[in-house]
């Protein structure tokens, strides 16, 4: 089950990244980031209350709310490093580190996949290093300050994985609304720092409040399925998740792929395959 939610995790995630992505081509990303948070807490916060999930103790609210920090400067400061221009450096760097120290986590912690997973997780490294592009020709030096931001990032993205690894099970979905609860006062207090508008219309608010609710439901896939496998497996999947945005940017936008990242996503399925078996 656990890889099955993982899987869901990275189809979920990469379908909120391509919302959030055409939301602001028509808006402020800063603002399209709001917008869609407000959405994922409301859902979220309904949807625990409906199930009548009991409040979990103070620990675990804690622990989600230092990975809502976490997430809310990491999506920050993955959209500061996107913006400069080098995207085919900062995605895979990004996606790298959010994988490996996840990983590393969950090895330190005592867990032992079988072999043909560790197999599983080299391939999945350089699926994503395809997919992303990463070993594209560059017109520019990227500077080392968005590299850096890129690295932070992907380790404020590892920092949730870790956390939602470590809350009681019987949590419930409380702690999306307290990562939520903590993200979203954060990204408004931004918001209102760089000035942005804090309204959308039309389609940018429509990519906005998909990107949101998406984002929260891979988060609650995520939750499940680190409940129920190991860390290190878990993340390895769920880092897959290029591949899905890959797929509707080509299928939507009719945005053509180099070979090299065919090859990517062929690895990415041979890389699922190898990690679950194992």
């Amino acid at each position: 089950m656990a890889v099955v939610f993982a899987l869901l995790t990275a189809v979920v995630y990469g379908i909120a990244d391509y919302s959030g992505g055409r939301g602001s081509r028509l808006a402020s990303s800063f603002t399209v980031t709001f917008v869609g948070q407000c959405a994922g807490f409301v859902g979220v916060l309904m949807l625990a209350l409906f199930i009548g999930d009991p409040v979990p103790s103070g620990r675990d609210l804690f622990i989600s709310a230092a990975a809502g920090v976490a997430g809310s400067l990491g999506l920050l400061g993955f959209y500061r490093a996107m913006a400069s221009g080098s995207m085919t450096i900062v995605a895979p760097i990004t996606a790298l580190v959010g994988t490996t120290i996840p990983v590393i986590w969950g090895l330190v912690d005592g867990e032992r996949p079988g072999f043909i997973s560790y197999v599983g997780m080299v391939v999945a490294v350089f699926a994503v290093v395809l997919v992303t592009d990463a070993l594209g020709v560059q017109d520019k030096r990227t500077p080392l300050n968005i590299v850096v931001l890129a690295i932070v990032a992907g380790a404020c993205f590892a920092t949730i994985f870790i956390a939602f690894d470590h809350v009681s099970s019987d949590a419930g979905l409380w702690p999306l609304v307290a990562l939520r609860s903590v993200s979203l006062p954060i990204v408004f207090g931004v918001v209102l720092a760089t000035r942005h508008p804090l309204r959308t219309k039309g389609e940018a608010t429509r990519w906005a409040l998909t990107s949101g609710v998406l984002d929260s439901a891979a988060n609650g896939f995520y939750l499940i399925a680190a409940r129920h496998g190991l860390l290190s497996v878990v993340a390895v999947i769920a880092s897959l998740y290029p591949v899905s945005t890959l797929v509707l940017a080509t299928s939507l936008d009719k945005e053509k792929l180099h070979p090299a990242q065919w090859v990517g996503v062929g690895l990415a399925l041979v890389a699922l395959v190898l990690v679950s078996s194992g």
